[in-house]
């Protein structure tokens, strides 16, 4: 018996110690209870003398340039006050990244908006009365680069426009053809591959009937960022005086890149490093006939 609770103690002393590696392992995303992009429905099966034969390949894309888009917006007494100076505001920032090798070719000013701005004053009698007080103009401006590291700098120049929402940036791969193309020859091959195996080890004659689904996704690092806030809160006693207010502090949150698990495919070309990168995927599915 004493053997017995003896074992028993090790076996929780141990799973303690796994339970806290792998806490330490997983780090603060495992605040983040958000789902994950799922893979297709896998498992090769079909109907009676039918087997349909699928591959999920994924390859990672450096992008071969970006589009940084920058939100300008600026108020005025008159309409056309608030147009000029957001265009003075504009013009300094694309001036500074043109001196950063950003030239005006690789630019775009897009106007958004020009809304009316109300406001409340007291007038007589005690009456709060809401009138018109001015405009303001919105705009975006996108620049195209290939530097990653460009970025940084076209923040700072940015700000000394007093220009600081950047809304995106979109990763630009220019041959998407060549990508698919990639994508389509190595689906093929684990086909085939799937297809000698099961031949082989399960004794299967195999005839190929038809191309069922050919499916191209590419994901873009945005579309891939999760985000959670990491803290622990405490309670509010109920014994409190009910009249007493509860403030809170203010818990900031993190945002992360979060890639396609690559468990889900069958290859993976350019498994890639710890930069963001484009995620193009193919899965492919064959149906073969099964002979009795």
């Amino acid at each position: 018996m004493r053997i017995l609770k003896t074992i028993i103690a090790i076996l929780i002393v141990s799973a303690c110690t796994t339970l806290s590696t792998f806490g330490q392992e997983a780090g603060n995303r495992n605040y983040n209870r958000g789902s994950r992009p799922t893979a297709p429905s896998m498992g090769n099966i079909g109907s009676s003398g039918v087997l349909n034969i699928e591959a999920y390949v994924l390859i990672n894309a450096a992008p071969d340039e970006f589009v940084a888009v920058f939100g300008v917006s600026q108020e005025g007494s008159t309409a056309s006050e608030s147009n000029q100076k957001i265009n003075a505001r504009i013009e300094r920032f694309l001036g500074a990244a043109a001196q950063l090798g950003v030239p005006r070719s690789n630019t775009f000013v897009d106007f958004i908006t020009q809304n009316k701005i109300y406001s409340f004053a007291p007038a007589s009698e005690g009456v709060i009365r809401e009138s018109l007080t001015g405009f303001e103009t919105k705009k975006t401006v996108a620049l195209r680069y290939k530097d990653r590291a460009l970025l940084e700098k076209l923040l700072e120049t940015a700000a000394q426009s007093a220009i600081f929402d950047l809304i995106k940036v979109d990763y630009v791969v220019n041959d998407l053809t060549k990508l698919r193309k990639a994508l389509f020859d190595e689906a093929v091959r684990v086909v085939k591959q799937k297809e000698e195996t099961y031949t082989r080890s399960l004794g299967l004659a195999l005839s190929r009937k038809a191309l069922l689904q050919e499916t191209y996704e590419t994901t873009y690092p945005g579309e891939l960022y999760q985000t959670y806030s990491a803290f622990e809160s405490g309670t509010v006693d109920n014994n409190y005086n009910s009249s007493m207010r509860v403030i809170r502090e203010r818990k900031s949150s993190t945002s992360y890149l979060e890639p396609l698990d690559r468990s889900a495919f069958d290859t993976v070309l350019n498994p890639g490093g710890v930069e963001p990168m484009v995620q193009c995927a193919l899965f492919m599915k064959v149906m073969y006939s099964v002979a009795n």
